[in-house]
């Protein structure tokens, strides 16, 4: 877990909420815990697990869909739920090499291959 000094939030903004996608950030006053930053799916996560409700303003709406010839899963994978829908098709046996494909452009963007 990371920690960051206050007074260097401000002009670190850009790097601590790119920190704070990959793990919780500990913003530091005074040489104490002030706040803690996370990223809002992990603050989803932590609500959702605890049984609590997430506050509308931290809920992403959820665009309609359109299959078009490039993809024609059409997964949103801006929200990390779409993997769920993937891994339902994939065991269902539908669209087999569009998932293949859609596994490799992700894992190129999580810089896993």
């Amino acid at each position: 877990m990371q920690t960051i000094r206050s007074i260097h939030l401000q002009k670190n903004l850009g790097d601590v909420l790119k920190a704070a996608d990959l793990e919780a950030v500990v913003v530091m006053n005074r040489d104490q815990p002030r706040a803690v930053m996370m990223s809002a799916e992990e603050f989803i996560r932590l609500k959702t697990a605890a049984g609590e409700a997430v506050p509308k303003e931290v809920r992403r709406s959820r665009p309609t869909l359109h299959q078009s010839p490039a993809d024609p899963l059409a997964y949103d994978t801006r929200d990390p739920d779409y993997v769920l829908q993937l891994v339902e098709d994939a065991l269902a046996g539908r669209h087999a090499q569009a998932i293949r494909s859609e596994v490799q452009a992700a894992l190129r963007r999580w810089g896993m291959r």
